[in-house]
């Protein structure tokens, strides 16, 4: 509340200012055009320039939090934080590790309010909000509860609304997938079922994180917020079912690689922007040596635990998104292989595919091969091209662009098929040749990237096209 307080009593200030240059200004300009004239107006317009430079500096600039979405906030389709005093006690369970991050952030680089609309370039502040509002449940419930909450319901149902009440033996327990740390620890997480409060002080830490490491780090933050919206949810706590942790679900695997690419921390400490200066100001956030970058299960908090995470674990995506773009670009980018003589290169394949001419952009397929990448490692998404390729080829299918679009949602006649023809046959039903994701999914069982592309196609139907993800994400 001081806060905007000091911005009202500044703004009155500057317009008084104003207005008392202006009338300074027209006192001495109603004259014959004197050198005293001519030097009081630039002097008038020195002053209102460095008033309203001082402006923009001091008083933060308004954020637009509209959206075509279902949060409650003040008007209708207008997102809101969320408070301590509406979470209730059980969902306040991060505030301690929150306040141990204001000590190792003393000038409030991340948990302070920044410019946005300096930031909203990169990313809008609520593309957070509604991505951490939005994932998963605030409670995971028990067959108990789930079967309270259907008997609560039917009280005041309409006759026609009412849900059937089943024994417990008919529900099944939610997933329970956010993890427990103690604060700044390296062990295992303790399952918990419960969502963090999403609060601005939660936001502004996790925001501004990804905001310099987006900066710092040369990583466009719109074609990865799909990507986290449909992992984690941007939560530093979230704990998936396989030990996957963190607001990249890091697995071992993937720490491990991190580890082998340790030159690229460097490239941070050494870097003169002020972004990643910030990043570094944070102890425990870049580790010193490789082996720091913890990697077994057993140790995932490290990924996990709030401070230094969130920035961590987004320094590591950070140096694991490089990584993958260039082992992806390496095969797609291809041109033989010793061991197979019938091999035939991705450029090869495409020129025969694309006898309509299309124009198909390199750039945005390796984006495409990339995501895939992230599921199933760099080289079976290439590879897996490369046989979508050759069947388009072989079925005499001209390439059209519709056929990049990773949009796929399968019926449940189509997961209930089988990997193979029987699955192919009963997405297309035999009257056409089956676009790139339909194809990984028919014949490879392959749905990641068709899942983020999912949550990138929300974003811009709530947010609008282009605010939080790229307007044409994951397609042509």
């Amino acid at each position: 509340m001081k806060a905007a307080q000091t911005s009202f009593w500044f703004y009155v200030f500057v317009s008084v200012l104003s207005v008392g240059i202006f009338g300074w200004y027209e006192i001495y300009h109603s004259g014959d055009g004197t050198e005293l004239a001519s030097t009081m107006e630039e002097e008038a317009v020195k002053r209102l320039d460095e008033a309203n430079q001082a402006l923009q500096k001091l008083a933060p600039s308004s954020e637009d939090m509209t959206c075509n979405c279902q949060f409650s906030g003040a008007e209708p389709n207008t997102l809101a934080f969320e408070t301590p005093e509406s979470c209730g006690e059980d969902r306040n369970y991060l505030s301690g590790a929150l306040k141990a991050f204001e000590k190792l952030d003393p000038n409030g680089y991340y948990t302070g309010t920044r410019d946005h609309v300096e930031n909203s370039k990169i990313l809008p502040r609520k593309c957070a909000v509604f991505v951490m509002r939005r994932f998963w449940k605030d409670r995971s419930l028990t067959p108990a509860q789930k079967r309270e909450a259907d008997i609560a319901y039917n009280r005041t149902a309409l006759p026609t609304l009412r849900r059937p009440i089943k024994d417990l033996k008919g529900y099944s327990s939610d997933a329970r997938l956010f993890g427990k740390c103690e604060q700044n620890s390296n062990g295992k997480p303790a399952r918990h079922g419960v969502k963090p409060c999403v609060t601005e002080e939660y936001v502004n830490i996790v925001y501004n994180s990804l905001i310099d490491v987006a900066d710092c780090m040369n990583i466009p933050a719109k074609h990865v917020i799909p990507k986290l919206a449909n992992e984690s949810g941007m939560h530093i706590n979230a704990y998936g079912p396989k030990g996957d942790g963190g607001i990249n679900q890091f697995v071992e695997g993937a720490l491990k690689d991190i580890a082998l690419n340790f030159p690229r921390f460097k490239e941070i400490e050494m870097s003169e922007k002020e972004s990643c200066k910030r990043l570094a100001s944070i102890p425990g956030a870049i580790p010193k040596s490789a082996k720091e970058v913890l990697s077994s299960d057993s140790k995932r908090c490290h990924v996990m635990a709030a401070p230094p995470n969130p920035i961590r674990s987004l320094v590591y995506y950070g140096v694991f998104y490089h990584a993958m773009k260039e082992y992806s670009a390496s095969f797609y980018d291809q041109g033989r292989d010793s061991k197979d003589p019938n091999f035939q290169s991705v450029a090869a394949l495409l020129k025969k595919a694309n006898t309509k001419k299309i124009a198909v952009d390199d750039e945005e397929v390796k984006k495409i091969m990339m995501m895939m990448s992230y599921n199933l490692g760099p080289a079976r998404p290439v590879s897996f091209f490369r046989n979508w390729l050759s069947y388009k080829i072989a079925n005499k299918s001209p390439l059209t662009k519709e056929d990049f679009n990773m949009t796929f949602d399968a019926t449940a006649a189509v997961r209930g098929k089988p990997v193979g023809e029987s699955r192919a046959k009963a997405i297309t039903g035999g009257k056409r040749t089956l676009k790139l994701a339909e194809y990984v999914y028919a014949y490879k069982n392959s749905f990641y990237a068709s899942a983020v592309k999912s949550e990138g196609n929300l974003l811009n139907n709530r947010m609008g096209a282009g605010t939080c993800a790229e307007a044409k994400y994951l397609e042509l």
